[in-house]
């Protein structure tokens, strides 16, 4: 093998290295694809890709001839509370008039049932940016912030639409509606009142591209109610 031959070889292992640390540097991103996510836990999009995640790809579809598609819910782990964040990407929040806000729920287990617990909710990034982020920690004052890895369903919806419970109500703090007020939830006496039931009425819609840090898939199905029914019920038989 000629010296020349040698030194093409090799730089071509260089950049074969190189391009597959970028790619698993990059992670692998997720696409909602023709299978709409729904509006609630029981019909959210599980996603199972494997490794950390960077973004998820989606789409709003608004006015349906059965019914309508105006929030999106994705379940998620959590794999590094430190750094976690979930953002609208800069310019892709839609057509004109699509406003994003963005909600995340821990999935809990209540009464032997798997629930979605309101946790954080964003609007406005900062005054005159209509894109939407939530990191770890609220800013509102109710001092709520994610601590501990594990299932999450992240939510967007159009500006109007909100996430209620059973009996109506809203469930996160109203500030979050104020530019860069990332809010907790209201202050509920009852845990049913925290859980996510529904949506308020119908809001904006268009396509987005939400940037992810700190979240990775979840496990195969089987897998997934062997930590929920495990580690989640035995968290709470500890506390």
């Amino acid at each position: 093998m000629s010296a020349a031959l040698r030194l093409s070889l090799g730089a071509l292992s260089v950049v074969s290295s190189l391009s597959l640390s970028a790619a698993a540097v990059a992670g692998p991103d997720w696409d909602e694809g023709p299978n709409d996510a729904g509006s609630t836990l029981d019909t959210s999009q599980t996603i199972t890709t494997d490794g950390s995640l960077t973004s998820i790809r989606g789409k709003l579809g608004g006015p349906g001839l059965l019914a309508g598609d105006y929030q999106d819910c994705f379940m998620i782990r959590v794999s590094d509370p430190t750094v976690f964040s979930v953002t609208t990407a800069p310019g892709a929040g839609g057509p004109p008039g699509f406003n994003p806000m963005l909600f995340l729920f821990r999935v809990d287990i209540l009464d032997g049932q798997m629930v979605a617990k309101a946790i954080l909710a964003n609007n406005d990034k900062s005054s005159g940016d209509p894109q939407a982020q939530l990191r770890r920690d609220s800013n509102d004052g109710s001092g709520t912030t994610i601590t501990q890895a594990g299932l999450y369903l992240i939510a967007i919806s159009g500006f109007g639409s909100q996430p209620v419970n059973a009996s109506g109500q809203f469930l996160f703090n109203q500030a979050f509606l104020q530019p860069g007020v990332i809010a907790g939830p209201n202050g509920f006496q009852q845990l049913n009142d925290y859980l996510l039931a529904g949506w308020s009425q119908d809001g904006s819609f268009g396509e987005y591209v939400l940037g992810v840090q700190g979240v990775s898939g979840v496990p195969a199905p089987g897998a997934l109610a062997l930590l929920a029914l495990g580690g989640l019920a035995t968290r709470r038989r500890q506390r």
